[in-house]
């Protein structure tokens, strides 16, 4: 029974109690302040470098702090005396400073910059550079560089997901974590607004060499939207970062079966107080699916009977997306920003389905044939105005942002079959389906972070936030079935389902240091109000609800060497629009999605334990337990011979998984890093016919980097994937292996690329799905090897960074939208 509002009060003000008397226990803040930036040789900002403060006496460690995305790192109220600074990073030579005093007439700030060199070894003829590491195990979540791969930067970054650490894609393009549903996919701190489908062509449209990072965050902390039960895989774009005019121009090709292309170009500009930044890709792919499949009657007059669906289709889509955006600094500490981004794209598919019916011998007695043509087009577009003030330079600081967000999705599905029986005579010679499907989504958004530090060691951060969204989508479709024999006149043809929701939240959260413990304590409230309607079925359903939403962090360094770390939080999944949407979408005669207006939304318990030892090993447990799980179900008509697919709410599941991730430098020329999970999952389902489901799984992925002579290096890795459970579905084994091959040349300002995906072309994928009345097998093939080759050259100085990759307002709402 899930846990009442009021419990969840009484918890939440006894967490912020705990944490107010330990803020009050603290002891007297010291006077001084050492800040600074660190940069590398390039002059770009070093992000996670260790600034340590030493005693210039004792060269012992009085305290530190590690920098942010601009390189900055704060050490407050440092009591009077002699120190000096010893800066360290993974890949670079350690800076140590001379020494320098804090003192009561003389200065009570020191202010400095950090110049890194990268840390190089001579081997025969071959110089070995220490780069970044692919994989990188933070506090809160873990960070993969696509940068430090030749064959995943080459990639999509739909393709690059299949491949990171415990993610997986089933046959829908549904996105999972760890075996666990519900994980929402970010751009730049700023959800996709996307269904599973739109969201991956979105992400086919961009190139893994556009991306600096990809974070991956199982407990987000309460600042984050509590929407999602498995957490947050945040991709993080590039810009350039120099003074003047500079930028970087890309471009590749992509050979399957057909070619496809992309390119790009990356631009800046800074003078004085303003900076102006835009980027502009595109990427035109090309490729072929097919699936089978067999359903077998389990109940009813066709008991033992099959139904054999064999598919063939070829695709061709593009994608443009572009960036441009301004920075005003209106002072020295207040800046003032706006962004417009977007992108525009289509897929089109065209093929071919039989559907065959055959008896329990597997003897066919009629045949179904279609062709069938799918278009889907979408436009994308999202304003952004952002306000930052540092107020002080202890870290005191406001920021003010606010979303508006417009998406435009349309789809047609056309098809015209013939049905032929055993003595191949035509019983619907003029069969022919035309659907058209149309979506507009209009999300508003705004939010106020606040930032203050009361001590050196604790900061208390807060913030409020609201939301409205409003989908309005449309389906509609044309029938001809002159005899009758396919299509059944109870099933509607037209619909309009509009949407509306409300999102109101507020959080609170204090982090603190205590010796060699951080801790970090949240707590989030959020309001929801939505109305959903439609027209035909003519019904309405409204929601209200009010949830709390705790979370705790815990790390503790034992020494340099060893860390420890434990999360936990409190989460919801609401279903996306279309989920909710009543009206039926025909796929093919005989098969139909439906909405289902009484979802309720999922609960998750989250549990986290991560252990880190001198950077190189990462073991991590995570524990799961969702309450109300909703999931695709299929459930079919034995009399008729159609199925359909719909969401469901399951009851509850429960997840366990451990994982171990390696990063070693096996020779001075050999990097190695591999990551290896187990998985354990529970479905208690109440769909008829579906009680329980378990299965333990497992996946794993590896990467072997060799630096060779003369700017050459070399990547092979692979990914594997057991059975896996969704839901009430099994998800069949998957894995592939890729090679990649790279050259610098021109001072290192260009590069020039080559890798092949699925080298020995095993990557295929499947499903099955065995309870009550349903008992289906599907195998899906499709074009997954790839020979890849792209070129970049970067031109310009590269110190300065633009605020293109702040964080904005967009929350969870905008990753639910509708098709």
């Amino acid at each position: 029974m899930r846990t009442t509002i009021f419990t969840k009060v009484r918890y939440g003000c006894l967490v912020m109690a705990v944490f107010m008397a330990s803020v009050w226990m603290t002891s007297a803040a010291p006077l001084g302040i050492v800040k600074g930036r660190i940069i590398d040789q390039t002059k770009h900002p070093v992000e996670f470098a260790t600034a340590a403060l030493l005693n210039a006496k004792t060269n012992q460690l009085v305290t530190g702090s590690v920098s942010n995305e601009k390189g900055e790192f704060l050490i407050e109220k440092v009591p009077v005396g002699e120190y000096k600074l010893a800066v360290s990073m993974m890949g670079y030579q350690k800076v140590e400073t001379e020494s320098f005093s804090l003192a009561d007439k003389n200065h009570l700030v020191v202010d400095k910059q950090i110049v890194l060199n990268e840390s190089t070894h001579q081997l025969a003829e071959a110089t070995v550079t220490a780069r970044r590491k692919f994989i990188e195990q933070k506090a809160d979540k873990m960070v993969i560089n696509p940068d430090a791969s030749i064959t995943t930067s080459s990639d999509n970054v739909f393709d690059i997901l299949k491949q990171l650490p415990g993610v997986s894609v089933d046959n829908n393009d549904n996105i999972s974590l760890k075996g666990k549903q519900g994980v929402i996919v970010m751009i730049d701190d700023k959800p996709t607004y996307l269904s599973a489908d739109q969201l991956a062509n979105l992400l086919k449209g961009m190139q893994g060499k556009n991306v600096e990072r990809i974070e991956i965050i199982e407990n987000p902390s309460a600042r984050y939207d509590a929407e999602g039960n498995s957490g947050i895989i945040n991709i993080k774009t590039k810009h350039n970062k120099a003074p003047g005019f500079n930028g970087n121009v890309f471009g590749g090709l992509s050979l399957g079966s057909k070619l496809g292309e992309n390119g790009g170009i990356d631009l800046s500009m800074h003078t004085g107080k303003i900076n102006l930044y835009g980027n502009y890709s595109f990427y035109e792919w090309r490729g072929w699916n097919s699936m089978d499949a067999v359903r077998q009657f389990m109940t009813g007059s066709n008991q033992g009977a099959y139904q054999q669906i064999y598919s063939y289709s070829r695709y061709h889509g593009n994608a443009h997306n572009f960036k441009i955006g301004a920075d005003y600094n209106m002072t020295k500490n207040q800046v003032l920003s706006v962004m417009f981004r977007g992108s525009t794209g289509f897929n089109d598919v065209m093929g071919h389905t039989e559907n065959a019916f055959a008896d329990a011998n597997h003897q066919v007695d009629s045949t179904m044939f279609t062709k069938l043509s799918i278009n889907n087009h979408w436009q994308n577009y999202t304003y952004n105005a952002n306000y930052k003030w540092d107020i002080d330079t202890t870290g005191q600081s406001l920021t003010i942002d606010a979303d508006y967000a417009q998406f435009f999705y349309n789809a047609t599905n056309d098809q015209n079959s013939y049905y032929l029986n055993a003595a191949d005579i035509n019983l619907n010679r003029n069969f022919s389906m035309a659907g058209l499907q149309k979506s507009t989504i209009d999300i508003l958004t705004a939010k106020v972070d606040y930032v203050y530090p009361i001590s050196k060691a604790i900061t208390i951060e807060s913030g409020v936030k609201t939301s409205f969204v409003t989908n309005d989508g449309s389906t509609n479709f044309n029938i001809d079935d002159p005899t009758g024999t396919i299509w059944s006149s109870a099933l509607k043809l037209h619909d309009r389902f509009i949407y509306n929701e409300n999102i109101n939240a507020a959080y609170v959260s204090g982090r603190g240091q205590f010796g060699k413990t951080s801790v970090q304590l949240g707590l989030r409230v959020e309001n929801t109000n939505s109305k959903g309607n439609s027209e035909s079925m003519n019904q309405i359903d409204s929601e209200h609800y009010t949830n709390l939403f705790p979370s705790l962090f815990l790390q503790h360094a034992f020494n340099e060497n060893n860390q420890l770390g434990f999360s936990y939080s409190y989460r919801i999944g609401r279903p996306s629009y279309d989920m909710l949407n009543p009206f039926i979408w025909m796929l093919d005669p005989y098969t139909y999605q439906q909405g289902n207006p009484f979802l309720k939304p999922q609960y998750t318990n989250a549990l986290g334990l991560n252990y880190t030892y001198k950077g190189k090993w990462i073991t991590a447990i995570g524990y799961n337990y969702t309450s109300d799980l909703f999931t695709q179900v299929l459930a079919q008509n034995d009399q008729t011979n159609v199925i359909y697919q719909t969401d469901q709410n399951l009851s509850k599941s429960i997840d366990f998984n451990a994982s171990e991730t390696t990063q070693l430098d096996i020779a001075k020329w050999w990097h190695f890093n591999a990551t290896a999970i187990g998985m354990y999952k529970r479905v208690i389902s109440n769909a008829a016919g579906a009680t329980t489901f378990t299965r333990w799984s497992y996946s794993g992925n590896m990467s072997n980097t060799f630096t060779l002579p003369k700017d050459w290096s070399m990547e092979l890795s692979g990914q594997y994937q057991s059975e896996q459970l969704w839901g009430n579905f099994t998800l069949l084994p998957q894995y592939q292996v890729n090679l990649g091959i790279q050259k610098q040349l021109m001072n290192n300002k260009a590069t020039l690329k080559l890798s092949v995906d699925d080298l020995f072309n095993t990557n295929k994928g499947g499903a099955i799905a065995k309870y009550g009345d349903v008992n289906m097998n599907v195998m899906n093939h499709w074009d997954s090897r790839k020979l890849n080759i792209s070129f970049s050259y970067r031109f310009g100085t590269d110190n300065f960074k633009t605020r293109a990759n702040r964080a904005t307002s967009s929350s969870e709402e905008e990753s639910r939208s509708a098709k």
